[in-house]
């Protein structure tokens, strides 16, 4: 047990490292970005194009990359790889055409009208975010964590020096949204390239009969998992999609930065936790030990929770407008508010994989679309009844902890109710 615990520690902080260096280079960037190369609007573009392109690039492989790291022989992952790849490609080819044919309709169904200028760059997103991510769940499998790790430092140089050589250059397009998607490039084929030196020689590549045999008995992912992730992707487009119509971008671009900043926080341990616990659940038998599991590590994450809402609380607003200028006067104040949203998101997300251990994907669909509604009802109610972004952005949050909340709890009730065997 013990030996068990200090490779889960050792394999996160390794993937740890990585992680703090890509966290912590966009976040010493950042305000130079903001001060002086880009505004509030800039970043509510960058905010609306993510969520738009993360929707797609999150269900481009139908979720077949979480199926890779369930693999119990070499020859069911190799598959599931290839087959995750495939499916990834022929998804962003008809998003291209979509995107191309279809593309004056999709701005005005989606209210998508500020970013339709950006659209011939989403089938690129669509693609190398989900090749990596592919990639990543590949090295997850064979246990490399520190190939992760430096694909990680690798998306994160490449774009924040594009977004850095955009601003200083002022080039006529978004900066921010070009730089992302070079990350995006540049740390696909950064793990294409150490594929073909250190996994190629020993890959072995089955036929098409036997790809789709493994894709077939993992059809729980594509069936259950991938409307799930969907469905959550669905939510933070309508967050940012209803908040950009109702307040603008510059309001949108507020938000956008909050989360980047809090993602230096949460996003840092989470990314890095959930992977490393996403094998440990894998690996982990029986309810007890599963309950164990899950509440010994929650433990941890509850702590850094409470840590970073006093922290956000205690920094004065006017330190911020002092540092940026007057134009992000509204950062700190509506950070101090979605900072409650963001840790108990992280608490229960950092946490999420157990739902598939315990073969509760399909109670996690409905459970994502009573989210869905949630938020969207949350919003338009905020601004229906109150009408202010403040009052707006309260109302939300309060959904927000009320559902990640619960999503935490129920969690509980599905291990001590599973079938053990």
């Amino acid at each position: 047990m013990f030996k068990q615990r200090s490779d889960f520690f050792k394999n996160m902080l390794t993937l740890l490292s990585g992680s703090a260096l890509s966290q912590l280079v966009p976040f010493i960037i950042l305000p130079v970005l903001q001060k002086w190369f880009y505004g509030p609007a800039d970043f509510g573009e960058l905010a609306l194009y993510s969520s738009v392109t993360m929707l797609l690039a999150h269900i481009a492989a139908m979720k077949y990359e979480f199926a890779i790291v369930n693999a119990r022989r070499k020859g069911e992952a190799e598959n599931i790889f290839v087959g995750a790849m495939i499916i990834s490609f022929v998804f962003s080819l008809l998003v291209s055409l979509v995107f191309l044919i279809f593309g004056d309709m999709v701005a005005r169904l989606f209210s998508l009208y500020k970013i339709q200028k950006l659209f011939y760059l989403v089938p690129f997103s669509v693609f190398f975010f989900s090749a990596f991510e592919i990639f990543n769940y590949w090295n997850n499998w064979k246990k490399n964590y520190s190939t992760i790790a430096t694909g990680k430092i690798v998306k994160t140089m490449s774009a924040e020096s594009a977004k850095l050589s955009f601003g200083y250059f002022k080039s006529t397009f978004n900066g921010l949204v070009a730089g992302r998607v070079i990350g995006e490039i540049a740390s696909s084929l950064w793990m294409f390239v150490r594929f073909l030196r250190k996994d190629l020689s020993s890959f072995h590549f089955s036929g098409i009969a036997d790809i789709k045999a493994d894709l077939k008995r993992n059809y729980r992912f594509p069936a259950f998992t991938m409307p799930s992730v969907l469905i959550s992707n669905l939510i933070n487009l309508v967050f940012i999609g209803l908040f950009s119509k109702y307040f603008g971008m510059e309001k949108t671009g507020v938000i956008g930065i909050s989360v980047v900043y809090v993602s230096v926080a949460f996003g840092l341990i989470s990314q890095s936790f959930s992977q490393v616990f996403y094998k440990e659940l894998s690996d982990t038998q029986g309810k007890k030990a599963l309950i164990r599991l899950y509440l010994g590590n929650a433990k941890y994450l509850v702590i850094i929770s409470i840590l970073a809402i006093l922290f956000v609380q205690i920094i004065p607003s006017s330190w911020v407008a002092a540092l940026l200028g007057d134009k992000w006067i509204d950062l700190m104040p509506t950070l101090k508010i979605l900072i409650f949203s963001y840790a108990v998101s992280f608490i229960t997300s950092s946490l999420s994989f157990i739902y598939m251990r315990v073969s509760k994907q399909k109670q996690m669909l409905l459970m994502d679309m009573l989210h869905l509604l949630l938020v969207a009802g949350s919003i338009f109610g905020g601004y229906r009844f109150f009408g202010t972004f403040e009052a707006t952005l309260i109302s939300y949050t309060a959904a927000q902890v009320i559902y990640y909340g619960f999503a935490f709890l129920i969690a509980i009730v599905f291990i001590r109710n599973m079938e053990e065997g």
